[in-house]
């Protein structure tokens, strides 16, 4: 359904038309039809020739002082002289924008198009001028300066300790998806609740041994009732983006996951990683889950390490990773995974993240085109 954003959907929008007329076309059409000339409205509404002249030619704002004295004059409100204004003013600054916008067009280019053509964000066959008014709307920012303020010097912050170079305006694309459907998926969600959320937590792991898609919607059902919105949105070409946490203005935290992997677990992993960050760190902050070298904690970001370790706390107690760490066949490791309530799968990867061994059990990891499974 389309929100603010833009997107496609179904909500009715306000007609918006592509023309106006100024206030002082009708004010004029006024003194002809009374037989006033400019130099004696001027007098009576103790304004200067000048001054009106301007108005009537829509060179200068109307003022309500000046609509007020010329209701007095000409017996028409003025309150439809100044909602004529308002329309009036509105359409030459959306005129002058539209010259500016053509002007930086290419500006559109530094996002995947395929993306936003697919999304129905803008439509290629359109002027530069309306591609660049559309994604700015999309992405609720006034021009292309406050949306290097909004979306790209935050990610300064977002870097992790791999080197990967990462496309920020991709990234910004994929973050502002998942705030879209979240917003739409938002309905009667609840209040954002962190005693919820820590109880359902612990939860979350048994959810591995369901289908993908089963286990995912349980999932959002459980994290729902904590006020807490799960959104999958398929990843976009240079984000390297595993999946993020960040917040609605409502104050309901959002995780979105992006199937980067295809392995299940790390999806699975992804999405307690995430948990963790809205339970252990800063109300409002953005964190993004990028990928990493295999192993690899993120030991430059602390926070991330934290996360990291949340989530292997909520799959496997110490006790069991040792005992993890010793098993040597697959039947051992099925017979565990089973005892600790967990997916064969999620398990083959926690013995491959604990000891290094990506072989050993590397058949028993489950992977697949996970956008299929999810998006239908």
């Amino acid at each position: 359904m389309t929100g603010s954003s833009g997107t496609t959907g179904y909500q009715l929008q306000e007609f918006t038309p592509d023309w106006a007329v100024s206030p002082g076309r009708l004010i004029q059409r006024e003194l002809d039809a009374g037989g006033f000339s400019q130099t004696d409205v001027a007098s009576r509404t103790n304004l200067s020739t000048k001054h009106l002249n301007q108005v009537l030619k829509g060179h200068v704002p109307l003022s309500p002082e000046v609509g007020l004295a010329l209701e007095r004059v000409l017996g028409v409100p003025a309150e439809l002289w100044l909602r004529m204004d308002v329309s009036w003013q509105a359409h030459k600054a959306r005129e002058t924008a539209q010259k500016s916008f053509a002007a930086i067009g290419s500006w559109v280019h530094k996002f995947p198009s395929t993306v936003l053509r697919s999304r129905g964000i803008i439509d290629s066959s359109t002027s530069a001028s309306t591609q660049v008014e559309k994604l700015l709307r999309f992405f609720q920012v006034a021009d292309t300066e406050a949306f290097d303020r909004v979306w790209l010097e935050p990610q300064a912050s977002y870097k992790r300790s791999q080197k990967f170079e990462i496309n920020p305006y991709a990234t910004a694309l994929w973050l502002r998806l998942a705030e879209v459907e979240a917003e739409h998926s938002l309905g009667d969600t609840p209040t954002f609740n962190v005693g919820k959320l820590r109880d359902v937590a612990p939860t979350l792991p048994m959810l591995t041994r369901e289908s993908l898609k089963k286990g995912f919607r349980h999932a959002q059902n459980e994290l729902r009732k904590a006020g807490v919105l799960l959104v999958f949105i398929p990843e976009v070409e240079g984000t390297r983006i595993c999946g993020a946490s960040r917040w609605l203005g409502t104050g309901h935290p959002i995780i979105a996951l992006s199937g980067r992997h295809k392995f299940h677990d790390i999806f699975w992993f992804t999405l307690l990683h995430e948990t963790g960050h809205i339970l252990l760190h800063p109300k409002r902050a953005t964190y993004i889950n990028v990928e990493k070298k295999r192993g690899v904690h993120d030991d430059e970001d602390s926070l991330e390490t934290a996360a990291d370790q949340f989530a292997e706390s909520l799959l496997l107690t110490e006790r069991d990773r040792r005992e993890l760490a010793e098993i040597d066949t697959a039947e051992d490791l099925t017979a565990f995974a089973e005892r600790v309530g967990l997916a064969t799968g999620v398990v083959a990867g926690q013995y491959a993240h604990l000891t290094n061994d990506w072989k050993k059990f590397g058949k028993l990891r489950v992977s697949g085109e996970i956008s299929v499974d999810l998006a239908e």
